[in-house]
Formats: C-alpha cells, structure tokens, sequence
C-alpha cells in the first residue's frame, strides 16, 4: 500500500486515540465499541497498511510517544504512626495493697 495511504491509516488512528484516550493496549474489537463503526478504522485498510493491529499499535507508540501512558507518580512515603500501646489491665486494690507492706 502506497505510503500516504500508511500515514492516512496511521493519523486517524492517532486522533481517535487522543480523542477518547485509549490506552496502547487496547483490543481491536474493544476500540470499535469505543470509537463507534461508522467512524473506527476499517479492519481491511489496517490489513492493507500495517499487517494486523498491533503493528498499527506499535507504529503508533513509536510516532507520537505523547500516547504512551506516563508511569503514575510514586506516592510520598510517609512513615505510619506507630500503634498506641493498648492500656494494661488495672490490678484490683486489695493486690496493690498487699505489695506495699
């Protein structure tokens, strides 16, 4: 297939990306549910251009790498408060009482 076809195929699936923000790892069949048929990208010109899906997948992380998921931030590392000590049991006053003499 001639290459501005390639870019064609390449450029819509990237607008539709970006639009809905699909994640790269998306299924064929899950991103025509999402985007719709009338508008997705038709299986035979993904044939015709790239072989299969994943190789449009794969175009598609390495042309416009702002799609690709950025690594969520690490979370502060806070030290966790340290358990209170639970209350000891109070002895009865008579046992307090025998210790003193």
């Amino acid at each position: 297939m001639a290459v501005r076809q390639k870019q064609k195929v390449l450029d819509t699936a990237y607008t539709h990306f970006k639009e809905f923000g699909l994640p790269l790892d998306i299924e064929y069949k899950s991103y025509v549910n999402i985007v719709g048929p009338k508008e997705a990208l038709h299986v035979i010109s993904v044939k015709r251009s790239f072989k299969a899906w994943k190789y449009l997948l794969h175009a598609l992380r390495i042309k416009h790498p702002d799609l690709r998921e950025k690594a969520p931030a690490p979370k502060p590392t806070t030290p966790k408060p340290a358990p209170k000590p639970k209350a000891a049991p109070s002895k009865p006053a008579k046992a307090e009482a025998k210790s003193e003499d």
